[in-house]
């Protein structure tokens, strides 16, 4: 397999770069290869590194791929994991959106794009977000060959497999603990496990009488990164405890509603009817199953990021903001809801606004032109703009959110609303396909951000001073 790499950082002193048609024009340069972007302001990060999945793969019209969602089937997503200094992905060539042909793991210097190494990824059921023992540690599919656990290692990308006889749908890991579901949903027949990649059930094992079916989707079942362990399958969902498995509640999600993890561990249900797609209100469960908000009619909030800067910070449902502990309403602001006409997939007439938890400030989308920020300590309004483009919340760098669109990457201050920065694609490519599809951006370290298009990843870093 050949393992060329598009690196720009070799042609850091000219002015203008061209690498497979693309086009990259140099304002400066720094010391570090770093370059600026024409046309961005001074506070912007410049161009790092950038390669392609194709030139990486040596096969034409290969892809990135999420290591998340495996590799046994072809999902779409593109998308990496950044973990310290390396930036892992799946690359392979798309069969209709079916499959993979020949999936690889690459591991890549978060640095400067160099390929560290490359290892096979057949028959990936999925992967965990966080790493176990400096190894990302992914499952086969549930009807493979030879089951297993695999690891790689995250310095040199060495495999590591476990055999296991179980059938995995689901795997994750916190705090340097792997946790397993393995079984049969179609029977109801479930287990958890916790432990490591050489020993996955060292720490306990525990049964569950939960189940669905094998055409769900699974990849988001199993969540361990909100302060209680949460197992979601079909209607059936269940909490347990982190350190020793014991379930600690569970609930049903009747009709189309779905239950979505937040910060403290409270799980928000938005109550839903399939028929119209009706939503007649929203619930907050805390970690021991108690309901402690309930809210009836429109108007969830479905946010697409949230990462509140400390549990302190009340949860947001409905048209007010409520203690995480106590479920004591904190304060209410009609600018968290808004009305809709409804369509033929969605019947509301209300919606919420929210889009983003971000810090100590929810941002808000009232309208298709304008953008909001509220102070989630008071719920007083910090600040009102018109915004045409608003994009994907993908990320938050201390008082900067990050928004992707089609365009390219932009940085809005959570604190008073203003456009920090913004980055064109067409500025880095002028190849209008090469970084505008499905992307996915992340902020490893401040001031550094990683980004993937199904064809293209690049690193932004910023400019030496």
């Amino acid at each position: 397999m050949k393992r060329e790499i598009r690196n720009l950082l070799a042609a850091a002193a000219v002015a203008v770069v061209t690498v497979t048609g693309a086009v990259v024009t140099v304002a400066q340069a720094g010391d570090d290869g770093t370059r600026k972007i024409t046309g961005t302001n001074d506070a912007a990060p410049g161009l790092g590194w950038s390669v392609d999945a194709a030139a990486m793969y040596g096969q034409a019209f290969a892809e990135f791929r999420d290591p998340r969602t495996g590799s046994e089937f072809d999902w779409g997503s593109s998308g990496f994991i950044a973990e310290d200094d390396v930036v892992v992905s799946i690359v392979g060539v798309s069969h209709g959106g079916m499959t993979l042909t020949d999936p690889q793991m690459f591991g890549i210097d978060a640095g400067n794009g160099a390929v560290r190494w490359q290892s096979a990824a057949d028959d990936l059921g999925g992967c965990a977000e966080a790493p176990v023992d400096g190894r990302l540690v992914c499952f086969t599919a549930p009807l493979a060959e030879d089951p297993a656990l695999v690891g790689f290692d995250l310095r040199t990308g060495e495999v590591t497999r476990t055999p296991t006889d179980w059938m995995v749908f689901a795997i994750a890991a916190h705090d340097d603990r792997l946790y397993v579901a393995e079984g049969n949903i179609e029977d109801d027949d479930v287990r958890l496990h916790a432990g490591t990649l050489a020993d996955p059930d060292a720490q306990w094992s525990q049964p569950f009488a939960m189940g669905s079916i094998w055409e769900d989707d699974l990849t988001q079942a199993l969540d361990v990164a909100h302060g209680q362990g949460l197992l979601t399958l079909g209607a059936d969902v269940a909490g347990f405890d982190l350190d020793s498995g014991r379930p600690t509640w569970t609930t049903r999600l009747e009709g189309c509603s779905r239950a979505v993890p937040g910060d403290g561990g409270v799980v928000v249900r938005f109550r839903t009817e399939c028929d119209g797609y009706r939503i007649t209100g929203s619930d907050a469960i805390d970690s021991d199953g108690r309901t402690i908000v309930s809210t009836e009619g429109a108007g969830a909030q479905n946010l697409s990021f949230d990462h509140p800067a400390d549990e302190s910070l009340p949860l947001v449902v409905g048209d007010g903001a409520y203690d995480r502990r106590t479920g004591e309403r904190v304060w209410t602001s009609p600018d968290l809801v808004a009305a809709r006409e409804p369509d033929e997939y969605n019947s509301d007439t209300v919606r919420g606004t929210a889009v983003a938890v971000a810090g100590d400030v929810a941002i808000l989308r009232p309208g298709a032109q304008t953008m909001s920020g509220l102070d989630l300590r008071t719920g007083e309004r910090l600040w009102t703009h018109d915004d045409k483009r608003f994009g994907t919340v993908a990320a938050l760098d201390g008082p900067s959110l990050l928004t992707i669109d089609g365009d390219g990457i932009r940085a809005v201050d959570t604190g008073t609303g203003e456009s920090l920065w913004d980055t064109p694609f067409r500025k880095i490519d002028d190849d209008p396909d090469a970084l505008a599809s499905d992307g996915m951006l992340a902020a490893p370290h401040p001031g550094h951000y990683v980004y993937a298009s199904s064809r293209t990843m690049i690193g932004l870093r910023p400019l030496p001073r």
